[in-house]
């Protein structure tokens, strides 16, 4: 039976909730396919705080860090026994739910996937499956996402180029790497009904790890980008591909939370606040012309899924208005316990 260690790694981390959402796809995939088709267990999932990335690549080989830093969900230790309790106990709640929330759905009823378009698009590298022994996964946040440069990893996309590596992945023997977050934007904005072979413009506020993935994904999936402005700014190759008008913008992304310049009908805040009210008011929250980081979350991890950590298992993965609908109903559980 395989295995896999997770881990998100950065600072600061303990408002993350990239452990719960891959326990949740966990559970949906272990609901779908049993134990024995599956053939993965979760071994621990962690937080690492680390300002470097040796910090998090010192996790993968020691397989734990020197101090949990509490959890926000639990106000307690992560990895202890009070927060693995009840993240279970959150996880249950989330599978409790089998249809996704109705405002959630796509705009139309058409399946996507999370490949980009371009046809100079690196190929992609024959990746193991089967899970036969112990592998490692890693999410990457700031400000960890630019620091990744060794030839002993190999990047299935662009990611070290573009200094935006987001998800690691050992596989028993190598390390893989790649940077999901635009192809996670990529798919949201399919799922709100925007259509790549129309060029569609996006307006994207800031410079940092994820917004260069952002950039690169959408246009190499056809689209057209506006840099609306932003503390730090996209590297030069990328900003002279970013000429787009912004007054054609039809979706938009926010990575720079002082200035919020990206200007569009939609338009997705890369931060998640902590929810407040009851359930109802959470859920409906998460609609409207501005959209909670979460929506962003949930289709970057499901892109870490498909891409990296496991693409045999595309085609039995929740979908995005799912998975979401379950986070939000296992974050209302962990609420009664903060």
């Amino acid at each position: 039976m395989g295995e896999v260690r997770f881990a998100i790694a950065g600072d600061p981390v303990s408002h993350s909730l990239s452990p719960l959402l891959l326990g949740l796809v966990h559970a949906h995939l272990l609901s779908l396919l049993g134990k024995k088709e599956l053939n993965l267990n979760i071994k621990s999932l962690d937080l690492v705080p680390s300002t470097t990335i040796e910090g998090a690549l010192a996790w993968g080989y020691a397989g734990a860090v020197p101090s949990a830093p509490d959890w926000d969900y639990t106000q307690a230790p992560f990895g202890r026994f009070r927060t693995t309790t009840l993240m279970q106990k959150a996880i249950d709640a989330g599978m409790a739910v089998e249809d996704a929330e109705e405002r959630f759905e796509p705009v139309e009823d058409e399946d996507f996937t999370f490949e980009a378009n371009d046809a100079d698009a690196q190929p992609q590298p024959f990746l193991p499956t089967g899970f036969l022994g112990t592998e490692i996964w890693v999410n990457l946040t700031s400000p960890l996402k630019h620091q990744l440069s060794s030839n002993a990893v190999s990047a299935i996309d662009a990611s070290m180029e573009n200094q935006c590596v987001n998800a690691l992945r050992w596989d028993g023997q190598g390390w893989w790497c790649a940077g999901l977050d635009g192809a996670g934007v990529v798919a949201l904005a399919r799922h709100f009904g925007i259509h790549f072979d129309e060029a569609p413009v996006l307006s994207l506020c800031g410079g940092g790890g994820a917004a260069r993935s952002v950039a690169a994904s959408w246009l190499d999936a056809g689209g057209a980008v506006y840099a609306a402005k932003s503390r730090r700014t996209l590297p030069e190759d990328l900003l002279l591909r970013c000429t787009a008008p912004a007054n054609e913008a039809v979706f938009g992304v926010n990575f720079d939370s002082e200035l919020n310049a990206a200007e569009a009908p939609i338009v997705v805040n890369a931060v998640y606040h902590p929810s407040e009210g009851d359930l109802d008011s959470i859920l409906a929250a998460m609609i409207g012309t501005e959209l909670d980081g979460r929506w962003l979350l949930v289709a970057q991890h499901l892109a870490c899924w498909v891409t990296l950590w496991a693409p045999h298992l595309e085609d039995f993965l929740p979908s995005i208005d799912l998975l979401l609908t379950r986070l939000i109903h296992a974050e209302a559980h962990l609420r009664q316990y903060a």
